[in-house]
């Protein structure tokens, strides 16, 4: 059986993208947060690989960022697809 993903590679690179496009937006933590409607120490916990997203809070996260539900998930498929050589 596999490890749990969180401590995956691909997971932990998806939450860094999350991170920079945050940032890229201008977004604080807080701000994010607030717009999302949870408490500002749940998305810490998720940039710092403490906490796990949901399907659910991926995409509602993604869409407070700016992205379609189908560019989000292209984003993740990039990152557990094996590399074409």
């Amino acid at each position: 059986m596999s490890g749990k993903t969180i401590y995956s590679v691909a997971y932990r690179q998806l939450v860094q993208q999350l991170r920079v496009k945050r940032e890229e937006a201008g977004l604080t933590q807080t701000a994010l947060a607030a717009a999302l409607g949870w408490p500002q120490q749940r998305l810490s916990a998720v940039e710092a690989g403490a906490r796990r997203l949901d399907v659910v809070e991926f995409l509602e996260l993604t869409t407070q960022l700016g992205m379609s539900p189908s560019k989000a998930v292209q984003m993740v498929a990039n990152l557990v697809e094996p590399q074409k050589s």
